[in-house]
């Protein structure tokens, strides 16, 4: 929502507001259509605010206090109570999604490419198996990957792997975040945490969340867009969970880049 200085018919100067992005000062707004800009990720906490006839302005949640008082605990029932910081059951919990993401994609495409184009299925059979396409191939799945989790942090705040590891992402209010957060979201742990999933470099990216996370609590991509991270709590059955599905996804793992010769029977 872009506006300019001239007033808005209807509008008391009381609830006039203006906002600082970048170097420009936009309004006038209300109160609330401020407030739904802020919740709606288009402005961070520490956005400059400033009421009409005001010369000075303060930071949004200077402002706005409430925005980012922590609602009550879920109750016991829910079992999503634990706000502790958790990076290991996170990295697993992405790591699985970006691998079932990336599944789903290559059978989707390829099931969708022999029924709808058969006749350039001697392209994309050996696009997705033949090492001499493995750059383009890592940068589309790659891509669809953390795209995949969109839909589902938009809405439920969880994703497969989520919901695994017991981890759920909502806003500070318990809403969900919505599209708009949830892509910005993604694009800030592709960059930020996976470093485009460059090599070597995204292992210091990672190190480097791990030690937001584990000090202060959040990630800067959960602080930036104000959002609520909420686990269940450990317990064994969570831990038997978690080490069964590792387990798994290791052996998969190892089993599907395992030379031809290795399933040949002797």
């Amino acid at each position: 929502m872009l506006c300019n200085h001239s007033e808005r018919a209807g509008m008391s100067e009381a609830d006039q507001w203006f906002y600082k992005m970048g170097e420009a000062e936009l309004g006038p707004v209300s109160e609330a259509e401020l407030i739904d800009l802020y919740r709606d990720g288009h402005m961070s906490g520490e956005t400059l605010v400033r009421q009409a006839g005001q010369e000075t302005g303060k930071q949004m949640v200077e402002a706005f206090p409430h925005l980012i008082e922590v609602p009550p605990l879920a109750s016991p029932g829910d079992g999503w109570t634990d706000s502790s910081p958790h990076p290991w059951r996170r990295f697993f919990a992405r790591t699985i999604d970006l691998n079932v993401n990336a599944f789903v994609f290559v059978f989707a495409w390829t099931l969708l490419m022999t029924t709808t184009a058969p006749n350039q299925s001697d392209f994309w059979a050996p696009f997705f198996v033949d090492q001499a396409y493995s750059f383009p191939r890592a940068l589309l799945t790659t891509a669809f990957s953390f795209l995949g989790n969109i839909p589902f942090m938009a809405y439920s705040g969880t994703t497969l792997g989520k919901w695994i590891f017991g981890i759920r992402i909502t806003q500070l209010d318990g809403r969900p975040m919505g599209m708009w957060i949830a892509l910005k979201r993604e694009f800030a742990v592709y960059v930020r945490a996976y470093f485009l999933m460059i090599p070597i470099a995204n292992f210091f990216t990672l190190a480097g969340a791990y030690e937001t996370l584990t000090s202060e609590g959040k990630t800067s991509w959960d602080r930036d867009y104000a959002l609520m991270v909420k686990q269940r709590p450990d317990s064994e059955v969570q831990t038997l969970v978690g080490v069964v599905v590792v387990i798994l996804f290791v052996v998969a793992a190892i089993w599907t880049n395992l030379p031809p010769e290795f399933s040949k029977a002797p």
